[in-house]
């Protein structure tokens, strides 16, 4: 009879993981054609603005402009605080099938509708953005875009934070849940370049991570920044069992591949501690801190997380077997059918616990695998958590909500 039930709760989460596979088909293929009607509309309408303002050209309707007329044309007038002079790539050349026909792409882009000065930084296996941001702007750029995955966008982001250097980001990974959040064009380098040179400044939050094998030594490690989601225990395992050559080739659906594994691994557990004093004591199999909740295929895995509300939002999940994964997934997927009552209390297989916190530790007694935005790191018992609200001047297209879940 176990038996049974474990092939019956197996199945029902391929069968589960299927249908939410070919619904997420679907969205991508809508999401790209709005995404290409809203670029192309952007460019034309950034494309006109320049035909009917330039110096000594026509208009649409046949008259000249002041500089044609020979009128004088105040070259002190105001400039828009929004304009750039100078732009710096950080690219990731790996996330690129040729990087030459991208710089060539992005280049006409920034001339054409900003008439800015660009140049490229190329990311290496020792220094993969860090160092070429910092270039980037010690060498003037006014807008540094991070070319590449949500590692590259991490990094880059993690030299302007604090700053007054604006940030843009061209997705070229995986996930690109910051991009996804933001709106950020994706699959379409010229599309993205153009959201980034055409969009408005938003000041978004960010988050702050130390780790540890114990509250002393996390207390004493750097901090690591993250954009997205940093994450401890089940998610860190699918993402470090992920194959990278079915990344390439699958995307981000290669991370459901990757979580098979961690289905029917045990629940650990977790002491949550706030600023407030009050503690919270789980039954875990993953603890997730975010500060931006859309998922690929966009599915809400943290509706109140949001880039600029100042907080983080704190999943903590746990579940038996895969029937209880089944519900986790349920729950993530569509609110409305997850079971309510006592039927409810007499089927549940897992647990899912919210918080909201600008700051917090978690512990747990079994050294769990660590994750920040995709990028996975060393095991720790100990995770020192904060906010850091509105220090990362970011770039994000024209009409862009990001406090919208």
């Amino acid at each position: 009879m176990d038996q049974t039930l474990l092939l019956l709760s197996i199945a029902s989460v391929v069968i589960m993981v299927v249908a939410v596979v070919l619904l997420v088909v679907v969205l991508r293929h809508l999401g790209r054609h709005r995404r290409e009607i809203a670029a192309l509309r952007a460019s034309t309408e950034q494309v006109t603005g320049q035909d009917g303002s330039g110096a000594g050209e026509t208009s649409e309707s046949g008259s000249e402009t002041a500089a044609g007329r020979g009128e004088d044309v105040d070259a002190d007038a105001p400039v828009s605080p929004d304009r750039v002079t100078k732009v710096g790539v950080v690219l990731n050349p790996s996330k690129f099938d040729d990087a030459d026909v991208f710089k060539t792409s992005v280049r006409e882009v920034v001339e054409r509708l900003e008439g800015a000065e660009i140049s490229f930084y190329e990311t290496t296996p020792e220094d993969p953005g860090r160092g070429q941001a910092r270039q980037a702007r010690e060498e003037g750029a006014d807008l540094v875009v991070a070319a590449g995955g949500d590692g590259t966008v991490r990094l880059v982001a993690s030299v302007l934070a604090g700053t007054d250097t604006r940030m843009a980001i061209i997705p070229a990974g995986t996930g690109n849940l910051l991009a996804r959040n933001l709106d950020v064009p994706l699959e379409d380098p010229a599309a993205a370049m153009t959201a980034a040179v055409t969009g408005h400044d938003r000041r978004i939050d960010v988050g702050w991570l130390r780790k540890g094998a114990s509250a002393s030594e996390a207390a004493a490690a750097a901090e690591q920044i993250f954009l997205v989601i940093a994450g401890f225990g089940a998610d860190a395992e699918m993402i470090g069992h992920t194959d990278p050559t079915m990344k390439k080739r699958l995307g981000w659906i290669a991370y459901v591949l990757g979580g098979v594994r961690t289905i029917l691994g045990r629940s650990v557990d977790v002491v949550l501690d706030f600023p407030d004093g009050t503690r919270h004591a789980h039954k875990a199999r993953t603890v997730l801190l975010g500060n931006v909740g859309k998922l690929p295929g966009g599915f809400v895995l943290m509706p109140d997380a949001t880039a600029d509300n100042g907080r983080l939002e704190v999943v903590v999940a746990g579940w038996k077997g895969a029937a209880g994964f089944s519900q986790v997934l349920t729950e993530v997927v569509n609110p409305k059918l997850v079971p309510k009552g006592k039927f409810a209390e007499t089927t549940r297989l897992s647990s899912m616990e919210r918080y909201q916190a600008t700051e917090l530790r978690v512990a747990t007694t079994k050294a769990q695998p660590v994750q920040l935005d995709g990028d996975t790191d060393a095991e720790a018992t100990h995770l020192i958590a904060r906010i850091d609200p509105g220090v990362l001047r970011l770039r994000v297209p024209a009409g862009t909500e990001i406090s919208q879940p």
